[in-house]
């Protein structure tokens, strides 16, 4: 549809005037507003159908900030309720509801930010993630955001130089195992129980090749295979069994696999810490 096209061409959002230029009339407006290919924001302004938390930044006069960006860039969030987050310009005045821009902002309706430089315009609408990060520094655990930067890095949502920097202050102003953040956990979830594990004396490598099982996300010592499963992990009948295969070779092969879920290291961490504390405590990393 070439409304749809001109639209993320224009960034995701667009003027009805800009629209009119471009010689969309106002009904072709109307009936993509009606099929839901596009929501009308504000008056007078149009944006993609699926962005609803950026569009209430939006309406509200600001973009998307702190945690509220990081998942409009697809970035691990701990699990749980977050609030609306947006950074608005220092000199605004009148912010708006989420849902209505006709009304104004009512107290507790988003955690609003006035140190927004400029106001992003364009899809996702949301801060830098480097910002985002920096934002929340102080308001989460060092695991989550140690989780936050890892999954931004495997994104590539931060950029190389950025990046450097970002992991030196870090590591510098919230906890030295930052240094050690990079690419390789597969999730959220993988990068607490790394973030965990390079608080102990055992060693371990990610994504440690083993002959006959192939890649698995934790390699414990010499002989312990830690793996963290997310939620949809192997859900049909030829995973789950080349799943099993795979753990049942490494068994000959001489190691034992501690297999957790992503769930269960998000919500009950301390009992994930003591198994494989349990592991270390009974030498069970360490090759016979």
């Amino acid at each position: 549809m070439e409304l749809i096209t001109d639209v993320i061409r224009l960034g995701g959002t667009a003027r009805t005037a800009e629209l009119l230029q471009l010689g969309h009339g106002s009904h072709a407006l109307t009936a993509a507003v009606r099929s839901g290919d596009l929501v009308r924001i504000r008056k007078g302004h149009y944006g993609l159908r699926d962005d609803a938390e950026a569009h209430h930044a939006y309406r509200i006069g600001g973009h998307l900030a702190g945690i509220s960006a990081l998942k409009a860039l697809g970035v691990w969030v701990p699990r749980g309720a977050h609030p609306l987050e947006i950074a608005v310009r220092p000199n605004t005045s009148r912010l708006h509801r989420p849902t209505d821009a006709a009304r104004l902002l009512r107290s507790g309706e988003a955690l609003v930010h006035w140190d927004a430089t400029t106001v992003l315009r364009s899809a996702p609408f949301a801060e830098s993630a480097e910002r985002a990060i920096r934002r929340v520094a102080n308001r989460v655990s060092p695991a989550e955001l140690f989780a936050m930067f890892e999954s931004a890095l495997r994104l590539g949502v931060i950029g190389a130089r950025r990046a450097v920097a970002l992991r030196r202050d870090l590591a510098r102003t919230v906890d030295h195992r930052f240094a050690n953040a990079g690419r390789l956990s597969g999730s959220g979830a993988e990068s607490l129980v790394v973030f965990w594990l390079l608080g102990l004396d055992a060693p371990f490598v990610q994504q440690a090749r083993i002959d006959g099982v192939g890649h698995v996300d934790v390699l414990l010592g010499d002989r312990q295979i830690v793996e963290v499963d997310g939620e949809r992990f192997h859900s049909g009948t030829e995973e789950f069994e080349a799943d099993r295969r795979r753990q049942t070779v490494a068994s000959m092969l001489g190691y034992r696999t501690l297999r957790v879920s992503a769930r269960m290291v998000e919500r009950e961490f301390s009992l994930v810490a003591a198994a494989i504390a349990a592991t270390i405590d009974r030498g069970d990393h360490r090759a016979a």
